[in-house]
């Protein structure tokens, strides 16, 4: 398949990942560096199968969920449990695919996909809570040198 049709969804998630990493703090950088070495790193270790299953990539999805899940219950950002949830629905299919259900996997791959663009809307949203959070805080220091 030519990469000229991921063209729209590549810069709407690397667009959506800018906004991240210029909108709130250091959480929402970490996520956003997670998310761009998703995005580099997973066209690499594509070619890494076992008898056709593409392991590497599954492995990875389970690192990108666990590093999410952690992130998520270790600090006050919903974005990061929404995205985590994404997250494990595209890591779901790579179970469908260990299952060897060949009729599935245009399925797998359309859930992939759909998983990844809700991930980079999730991601916008992380921005303008990241933003939100950093104008309230700011603002409550001001009220507190000022009273």
């Amino acid at each position: 398949m030519s990469y000229v049709a991921f063209t729209p969804l590549i810069w709407f998630s690397v667009a959506a990942l800018c906004l991240l990493a210029m909108g709130g703090g250091w959480t929402e950088r970490r996520g956003a560096m997670l998310f761009a070495a998703v995005m580099v790193l997973t066209p690499m270790i594509e070619p890494y199968t076992i008898s056709g299953f593409r392991w590497a990539v599954a492995l990875s999805s389970l690192v990108v969920f666990s590093v999410l899940l952690w992130m998520a219950l270790r600090g006050d950002r919903w974005w990061l449990l929404f995205a985590a949830g994404c997250q494990l629905m595209a890591l779901s299919t790579h179970i469908v695919a260990l299952l060897r259900v060949d009729a599935l996997q245009w399925t797998m791959v359309s859930i992939r996909w759909a998983a990844w663009l809700l991930m980079m809307g999730i991601v916008l949203f992380g921005a303008w809570e990241g933003w939100a959070l950093t104008r309230i805080r700011r603002a409550d220091r001001t009220d507190t040198q000022t009273a």
